[in-house]
């Protein structure tokens, strides 16, 4: 495609253009899929990732920069959000192996128990305080131990919208410790 029907493809697209959108995810998606899956060697994370690009291209085209190089800019943010993703399931991976790692080596003690039984208390109630799905997506993706593709199977949504949720999810827990923690 001349830079000039890439130029004119985005213009159209940062309009709200469905035709264009149509055409931008024809002619790039591909290309995009096979660099995820290059940067992943992960598929399902690769298709993910592509179809959360594609789906955040629409839902924000008016908010989209001027762009005259299109696919230079779709891998770029491709790659921001292939990056996310591995770092989401990296930390998450790591506190998951340390606690395990901690409730392995250490026997509790009694005061330790009335501890771990009152932070699971508090832990329960910061749960419970969760919006409605995001409650739902976190206790089956951390107590019933689903995967994101079965969670998302299971809402009818996509794996990305999941992830997302989890995440937020995590960052609110997180936020509230550090205020009960103070």
């Amino acid at each position: 495609m001349s830079k000039e029907g890439q130029y004119t493809l985005w213009r159209s697209l940062r309009t709200g253009n469905e035709t264009a959108f149509r055409q931008l995810f024809e002619e790039y998606w591909e290309p995009l899929f096979t660099y995820a899956c290059k940067i992943t060697r992960d598929h399902s994370l690769a298709q993910d990732s592509v179809q959360g690009l594609f789906i955040h291209l629409w839902e924000k085209h008016d908010a989209l920069p001027e762009v005259t190089a299109i696919l230079p800019y779709l891998r770029s943010a491709l790659r921001n959000r292939l990056l996310n993703a591995l770092r989401d399931e990296h930390v998450y991976q790591k506190h998951v192996d340390i606690f395990t790692q901690v409730l392995d080596t250490n026997a509790p003690s009694s005061s330790d128990q009335l501890h771990l039984k009152e932070t699971e208390q508090q832990l329960l109630l910061s749960i419970n305080r969760l919006p409605g799905k995001m409650k739902d997506v976190f206790y089956l993706h951390r107590m019933e131990d689903l995967s994101v593709a079965e969670i998302a199977c299971k809402l009818g949504t996509s794996p990305q919208t999941i992830r997302n949720q989890l995440s937020t999810a995590m960052q609110r827990l997180r936020n509230g410790w550090k205020t009960i923690a103070g």
